[in-house]
């Protein structure tokens, strides 16, 4: 019995030593798998440059930076990918839309449909043209052209209008070279090309919204004037503000005391040579007599950044208007709400995976091979006849002790991140205490079983998921070749002296009814078919090797019930693909020279 309860010590030992020692090979290995990951984020994010590359008629440079993606994806074996398909979409755009050339947008059109015949043209570079190419290219696959609730704007132009008068956002803008300017099939944005012409300071509001008021656009101009303006809902006569900003590389804030505007604004300029880098830093502080904590819009430690962007309105009067008005004054145009959907589905799905990397858990799809084992079990079982004896003589209802010790293999399909099933194999050994006694001539005992075999199909679900840590239950169902799912051990208790001696100086007698063993250990049996249930913890290292630990009940349908505490080691691999992606000649999804280069690989011609 000692040697039953000693042995899960050295084996706990032996698991945990080896998950230590194969962590960092196999960590190394999951680190790799996170290239391809890489590589579609880095690709999504070439493809939003890409639009707005589009939307700014800036076609060339939107041209090789998807060719540059659409190379990315081929070394990275990504040719099928979803967002492989994305961009061969927005590569038909450049060409229908920048170079006119309705060939090669079609034959873009076509590679992007065979990766994903759903596919749909992205909303912001849609035109009436680029639709009618896109139908050509579906016909060519064998679709049908696609249904569609409204016509798109013919080739991103809109129809002649008589020009209105300039309205106060449009004296707002720049005068040209904005980009906000109309996108060929995007939605309009604020005009930009008309000469800005200000206005008269606005008159403070006469229910000033907040306690220290100070209305700024969401974006400013490289190195242009800020005029600030601010107001108290409380002594707006008698206040005091500072502006406080920090220039770009500069560690401490500059103070700029707010001085009075002939209209009652708390007014300063922040100088346009500090309006520098990709963010202007910022914070104010009023003093409101009769309350002694200065109100503040931000502070030293969490400054308001606010975006420096190259086209940006500039900050005036006419904005200070538009901005009391409650009106948008970016320039940029707004985006249609499905407009970025197709990157951002593609985005998520692999934060998704991201996550799943940075938490080791096994990934669905993957094939586990599971090993384990323990000891501790003990069985419940009705009045039956012992394995080694007359079948006349019955082991009274009740629990019989533990086996020496019981492994587990198991191979087994991870379906989704938490449901698993696998084919177990189950051996239990029981001790072995039969060498010193002698079977009579002519009986019928037996030497007692010392093992048993049993094949199981299991489940395994994850009830509980933290991190890389798994709580999960279990059920299995199974039989036993050898027609023995599992042993009970029931110990010798007794010891007869035949011939009338003393044992350890005493008489000694075995209890009545015999319910005893005479000189040796022995044995009950489980039917040939068993079930059972389990709970367990499992902690992933990496996403390739977990370890467990799992306690379970079985039922034989020989009336004995066995429970039992497992541990070990899983490991996990999905296979995939990993054959090289070959190079693909012009039109059918590999390198395609861009229009107007020569080959220079080419023999001179006579």
């Amino acid at each position: 019995m000692k040697m039953s309860r000693s042995f899960l010590s050295p084996l706990v030992a032996f698991l945990f030593v080896s998950a230590f020692l194969s962590q960092s090979g196999i960590a190394v290995a999951a680190g790799r798998s996170g290239k391809g990951q890489d590589t579609v984020t880095k690709v999504v994010e070439i493809n939003r440059q890409a639009l707005a590359q589009i939307q700014a008629n800036k076609y060339e440079a939107a041209r090789d930076a998807l060719w540059g993606a659409i190379a990315l994806l081929t070394d990275a074996n990504l040719g099928e990918h979803p967002i492989s398909a994305r961009t061969h979409i927005h590569l038909a755009a450049v060409y229908m839309t920048g170079f006119n050339d309705r060939t090669k947008a079609i034959r873009q059109f076509v590679i992007a449909l065979k990766i994903d015949p759903n596919i749909k043209i992205t909303p912001q570079v849609e035109t009436a043209a680029l639709d009618e190419a896109f139908d050509a290219a579906r016909g060519q696959v064998g679709l049908a052209a696609q249904a569609r609730t409204a016509p798109a704007a013919p080739s991103g132009k809109t129809p002649a209008a008589s020009t209105p008068a300039p309205t106060a956002e449009e004296q707002a803008m720049p005068a040209s070279g904005s980009s906000a300017g109309t996108s060929a099939g995007g939605r309009r944005g604020l005009r930009g090309a008309r000469k800005f012409v200000d206005q008269e300071e606005p008159t403070p509001p006469a229910r000033v919204p907040e306690p220290f008021y100070c209305p700024l656009p969401d974006e400013v101009p490289p190195k242009e004037d800020i005029p600030v303006r601010c107001v108290t809902q409380k002594q707006p006569r008698k206040a005091s503000a500072t502006v406080f900003y920090r220039e770009k590389g500069a560690e401490d804030f500059t103070p700029l005391p707010m001085t009075r505007s002939p209209k009652g604004w708390l007014s300063a300029t922040v100088p346009g040579a500090a309006v520098t880098g990709s963010a202007f830093q910022y914070y104010l502080e009023a003093k409101v007599p009769g309350i002694k904590e200065p109100l503040s819009i931000g502070s030293a430690d969490g400054p308001n950044l606010m975006p420096i962007v190259d086209g940006a309105a500039p900050v005036n009067n006419t904005m200070l208007a538009m901005l009391l008005e409650g009106k948008d004054t970016s320039t940029r145009p707004a985006p249609m709400v499905e407009d970025n959907a197709p990157l951002d589905e593609i985005n998520k799905q692999y934060q998704m995976d991201e996550e799943l990397r940075k938490y080791h858990r096994r990934l669905p799809g993957a094939v586990f091979i599971s090993l384990g084992g323990g000891a501790f079990a003990q069985t419940y079982h009705g009045a039956m006849s012992l394995d080694s004896h007359d079948p006349t003589i019955q082991l009274q209802a009740g629990p019989s002790g533990a086996t020496l010790l019981q492994t587990t293999g198991e191979i087994g399909y991870q379906f989704t991140d938490k449901l698993g099933m696998s084919i177990q194999a189950r051996l239990q050994i029981t001790p072995s205490h039969s060498s010193g006694w002698v079977i009579p001539p002519g009986s019928s005992m037996k030497q007692p079983p010392t093992s048993a075999l049993a094949i199981f199909l299991r489940g395994q679900y994850a009830l509980l998921t933290l991190g890389n840590f798994q709580a999960f239950g279990s059920a299995i169902a199974g039989f036993s070749p050898m027609g023995k799912t599992f042993l009970g051990y029931v110990a010798g208790n007794c010891e007869l002296a035949l011939d009338g001696t003393l044992v350890d100086g005493k008489p000694y007698k075995c209890p009545d009814p015999p319910n005893h063993l005479v000189g040796h250990s022995d044995t009950v049996s489980g039917g040939p078919v068993a079930v059972g249930l389990g709970v367990g913890m499992m902690y992933h290292i990496t996403r390739s090797l977990a370890i467990w630990v799992e306690g379970r009940g079985l039922y034989s349908f020989g009336s004995i019930v066995l429970g039992e505490w497992n541990a070990g080691l899983a490991i996990a691999h999905k296979f995939e693909s990993s054959a090289p992606a070959s190079r693909m000649p012009e039109g059918q999804g590999g390198w395609e020279r861009p229009p107007g280069e020569e080959d220079k690989d080419a023999p001179p011609s006579d």
